[in-house]
């Protein structure tokens, strides 16, 4: 996903508007029993939980390629002897719905291995990107790797979403039974130069989005009602015009629900604009109601290279969800990369209407060549604005920006993130704020989110 220069300098003069920051601090009631399914007390390091969602993320877009070139009929895919499906003609027409398989589990990582071994040659003389069967198998290889160990692991694609690809967002979900969690990731931009995720990302006017139920209590004013957010992303999620049947928020839903069992817990994840997607699909579902009780909570979102959704509004909303135990979530950027401060703030010069700024939400973990930094959105300081304004080296966009230097700089910080727990960075006085950590969530809002669209 990619924005153009000089959109990105027309909109600079928004990005650090601290000044104007109003702090209304809103103490949490105490937390009652809740009534909606509890996720399992996560122990794993921010490593060991944040890879396999990189992984995901890749594969997404792995997955897009091969049945891209299938419905164009560029290739032609046989079947293993052993495969429980016979035909896959009817994906030419429909998604990849394969809860049918494996006692409503899916297709597992080891029978998906086992096409690609058939098909290996066929897809590698397809794709210019000659190393991308080898991409392929070892992103698979990666994602079902268990305790650190290759084997056999209980890891299935459910479905994966793409048909009308070209006006809605594609997505898969996965069912992990090794350790019991659902992963939803969707796919981000197609390439720099989709008119379709072009069209999406420069949506950047503010729209209004529900508070969710579980939150609005605690909220003050005007965002007890709605929060300000990204259009473009918002119209692909729950107010997409063009799409076909039930819009992809509650399409989603209905892939996730009959494959979630008691005691799993619920990740969403995305790299670039499936980031984004995955930031306020999220925020969404975190809060939602008792009509999604079902939902274990927290839900945890890690995303890669995400750029900006909403408005103060929507990170004082998001940081009330976290505040609750309702949401974790830890943003991964490269330093270098612009797209994370993109749109810097909302199209609202005055030919339009109001300006916004827009703001991150979650932990963010930055990587760079000399190390990581971690911060939370909660932490409102000059270095943060300057962090997250678009002043970044653009020569090398694509470097910066993609999954693969992600994997090697979280390879590379390795020891450091194995050391650390996302929980136990939400307690940590050097990350998240002080007053957060005590139980306050600080509504640190714009004042021109006080007004009315």
């Amino acid at each position: 996903m990619m924005n153009t220069i000089f959109l990105c300098a027309l909109l600079a003069a928004g990005v650090a508007s601290i000044a104007n920051v109003v702090n209304a601090i809103a103490v949490v009631e105490p937390k009652s029993t809740a009534s909606f399914a509890v996720a399992p007390k996560i122990t794993a390091s921010v490593y060991e939980e944040a890879m396999p969602m990189l992984y995901a993320s890749k594969l997404v877009y792995n997955f897009a390629d091969i049945v891209a070139k299938a419905r164009k009929r560029d290739i032609t895919l046989e079947l293993p002897d052993d495969f429980p499906l016979d035909d896959l003609s009817r994906f030419a027409s429909e998604s990849v719905d394969l809860r049918d398989f494996n006692d409503g589990n899916g297709l597992s990582f080891s029978q998906l291995d086992k096409l690609l071994e058939k098909n290996k040659e066929v897809i590698s003389a397809m794709f210019e990107d000659k190393e991308f069967e080898k991409s392929l198998v070892r992103n698979l290889k990666n994602a079902r790797t268990c305790n650190g160990e290759d084997n056999e692991c209980g890891q299935f694609l459910a479905t994966y979403r793409s048909i009308q690809a070209d006006i809605s967002c594609v997505y898969g979900v996965v069912k992990d039974k090794d350790n019991k969690r659902i992963v939803l990731s969707f796919r981000g931009s197609k390439s720099p130069f989709s008119n379709r995720d072009w069209k999406t990302n420069l949506n950047a006017k503010l729209v209004e989005m529900r508070t969710p139920k579980k939150i609005k209590d605690q909220m003050k004013g005007k965002l007890q009602k709605r929060v300000l957010v990204h259009r473009g992303f918002f119209n692909y999620l729950f107010n997409n015009k063009r799409v076909d049947g039930d819009q992809r928020y509650d399409r989603i839903l209905e892939d996730i629900e009959p494959l979630m069992e008691e005691g799993y817990s619920f990740y969403v994840t995305g790299h670039s604009l499936g980031g984004a997607l995955a930031h306020m699909f999220s925020f969404k579902l975190a809060g939602a109601g008792p009509k999604r009780d079902w939902v274990p909570r927290p839900l945890t979102c890690i995303t890669y290279a995400a750029p900006f959704s909403g408005s103060s509004g929507y990170r004082a909303a998001f940081e009330q969800e976290e505040q609750a135990g309702l949401i974790r979530c830890l943003r991964v950027t490269n330093g270098e990369d612009v797209i994370p401060a993109s749109p810097p703030g909302s199209l609202g010069i005055p030919i339009f209407g109001s300006f916004r700024s827009m703001k991150h939400t979650g932990i963010n973990l930055r990587l760079t060549k000399y190390g990581m930094k971690l911060r939370h959105s909660s932490v409102v300081t000059l270095w943060n604005a300057v962090s997250n304004s678009i002043f970044k080296p653009v020569w090398k966009l694509l470097d910066w920006h993609g999954l693969a230097l992600h994997e090697d700089r979280m390879k590379e910080n390795k020891d450091a993130l194995s050391a650390v727990t996302l929980d136990g960075l939400y307690e940590d006085a050097k990350v998240t704020n002080k007053s957060f950590i005590k139980g306050e969530v600080t509504q640190h809002i714009d004042d021109e989110d006080e007004d009315e669209l």
